[in-house]
C-alpha cells in the first residue's frame, strides 16, 4: 500500500512541475507572439528601414547617387523635348533619359 501512495505522490510531483513547465512555456509563447506581431506592423518596418538607412552609410550614398541619376535624366528629357504628344519625341526622350541617366550615375560612381 504504501509504494501506490509513493507512487501518486512522484506522480502528483511530476505533473505539477509539467503543469508549471507549460504555463512558462506557453508565457514565452504568448511574449515571443506580442514581439512579433509588433515587429511586422507596417509603421514598424517603416521606422526600421529608415533606421538601418540612417546607420549605413553605403546604403544612403547609393540612394543619393540613384535620385540624382534619375532626377538628370527626367530633367534632360523634360528640357529637351517638354510633354511631346508624337510617338517618336517620346521615344528619342526616353533614349535621351537613359542616356543621361546612366551618363551621371558613371560620373558619380566613378567619383566615389
Amino acid at each position: 500500500m504504501a509504494s501506490y501512495e509513493n507512487q501518486n505522490t512522484e506522480l502528483d510531483k511530476t505533473i505539477a512541475r509539467l503543469e508549471l513547465e507549460r504555463m512558462i512555456k506557453l508565457e514565452e509563447l504568448k511574449n515571443q507572439f506580442a514581439l512579433t506581431s509588433e515587429s511586422i506592423k507596417p509603421l514598424n518596418i517603416f521606422k526600421n528601414t529608415f533606421q538601418d538607412i540612417k546607420h549605413s552609410p553605403d546604403l544612403k550614398t547609393n540612394i543619393m547617387q540613384t535620385a540624382a541619376s534619375i532626377t538628370g535624366g527626367y530633367l534632360s528629357k523634360r528640357i529637351v523635348f517638354g510633354k511631346s504628344h508624337s510617338f517618336f519625341k517620346k521615344i528619342i526622350g526616353y533614349a535621351l533619359q537613359y542616356g543621361v541617366t546612366k551618363f551621371i550615375s558613371n560620373k558619380v560612381n566613378s567619383n566615389s
